[in-house]
């Protein structure tokens, strides 16, 4: 949920909630007020009466108007003077109306009268409904206004934040441009433009620093591998080593390979961090395949595993080459490192979908951790754990969705092309 949705509905539901009650006050306070102005007409009519009795020594006629009603009733005692409400049903209309009554004695020459003095309370209700229907329009117009309010004027008020999150999901490492943010006038965002501006400096200072160094330590560390390589070759042509330091020197050298072999790995995956293989092209992943599995048919045949292949012409894939082509060998020597002897593979290229399989024994590892650095099945123990992380950060760059499945005996890598 978007921020300002959020702030106009609490903003609309506080202000609908604050009405409300102030309403329901507002009602109860305005009708005892109206009531107030009734029993004080009352009182009027009440003081009348007495001081008519008081000249005459006798009762006023009776009085039956639409909004007033007098009436006298001799009784025993006296009766307690008190007002109160009534439904009473009109016969000229036959219908029932709210009347407001006060009741009082008086005493003529000794006789006792209980005098009662109506008033309707029908405008009252009437003057009621009116004034809460204008509050009710007038508090739904300013709820309206509000949202208008709020759905404008704080989205132009949002809209240099807006600027900046935009600029910032533009923000490109490789692109070694800092980020131009529009001053916007408003303090906080000068703020948050100042310490974004601040941050990506130094994120562009960090990204060239680390890729500077990974690309010396990896040349440096390349070059004296090379030379102990080279060096541990010409040492295992001698004849004067003894059965035992043959097999250090082959130690040693297997060794070498492996750190070799490793820091090229380790060099790749940095690379597709960075996004250093920018350039894309459409490739031909037939044609790609075809040709990775000629150049492992000799290690195939050695491992006597049987190879079956089902690769169809399918539309060229978005990408870079030198990435397709790591990923398809990446997924060939998988296939043909973790699997046994008089085993089977098969690679299937399909629409828009690669699956290679092969033969193996059950993970020793959960499946998901395959996909992790230096995470390995613990039966391979030459293998360095890093290519199907390579393979993932490629389906990463890519969008492509990688999967992993062991039914039967059988693995089975795919690559959904998006």
């Amino acid at each position: 949920m978007k921020l300002l949705a959020k702030y106009n509905r609490v903003n609309i539901l506080a202000t609908s909630i604050v009405f409300m009650i102030g309403g329901v006050c507002y009602y109860f306070i305005l009708h005892l007020v109206l009531i107030k102005q009734l029993d004080k007409d009352l009182r009027v009519e009440e003081q009348e009466i007495i001081d008519y009795v008081m000249v005459h020594n006798s009762l006023p006629d009776s009085a039956d108007y639409n909004d007033q009603q007098v009436a006298f009733e001799q009784v025993a005692e006296a009766a307690k003077r008190k007002f109160g409400s009534f439904d009473i049903l009109k016969k000229k209309d036959d219908e029932y109306i709210t009347i407001r009554r006060l009741m009082f004695p008086v005493n003529i020459s000794g006789v006792n009268y209980k005098v009662l003095v109506s008033k309707s309370q029908q405008e009252t209700e009437d003057l009621i409904q009116l004034i809460v229907s204008i509050t009710l329009a007038m508090v739904i117009l300013l709820l309206l206004v509000l949202f208008i309010i709020n759905r404008f004027v704080l989205n132009k008020l949002w809209l240099p934040f807006n600027n900046t999150l935009k600029q910032l999901r533009q923000f490109n490492l490789q692109s070694k441009k800092n980020l131009e943010l529009n001053d916007s006038g408003i303090n906080e965002f000068k703020e948050l433009n100042k310490a974004v501006t601040v941050m990506s400096s130094q994120v562009l200072k960090d990204y060239e620093s680390l890729k500077s160094f990974t690309e010396n330590a990896s040349h440096e560390i390349q070059t004296p591998l090379a030379v102990i390589n080279s060096k541990l070759e010409l040492l295992m042509q001698s004849e004067n080593f003894t059965e035992q330091q043959m097999n250090g020197v082959e130690t040693i050298y297997d060794e070498i390979r492996r750190l070799s072999r490793l820091n090229q790995s380790l060099l790749l995956l940095t690379k597709i961090d960075n996004h250093q293989f920018r350039e894309t092209e459409e490739v031909d992943l037939a044609r790609i395949i075809v040709k990775q599995l000629n150049n492992y048919e000799e290690l195939i045949a050695a491992k006597q595993i049987t190879l079956t292949q089902n690769i169809s012409e399918t539309p060229p894939v978005l990408m870079n080459e030198t990435l397709a082509g790591v990923l398809i060998t990446n997924l060939i020597t998988n296939a043909i490192k973790h699997n046994i002897d008089h085993g089977s593979i098969e690679v299937v290229l399909k629409e828009n979908r690669l699956s290679v399989s092969n033969s193996g024994s059950e993970l020793s590892c959960r499946p998901e951790e395959l996909f992790e650095r230096f995470k390995k099945d613990t039966h391979q123990t030459e293998s360095l754990g890093l290519g199907l992380s390579i393979v993932k950060k490629i389906c990463e760059q890519y969008n492509f969705k990688v999967s992993y499945s062991f039914i039967n005996g059988i693995h089975t890598l795919s690559i959904l092309f998006s």
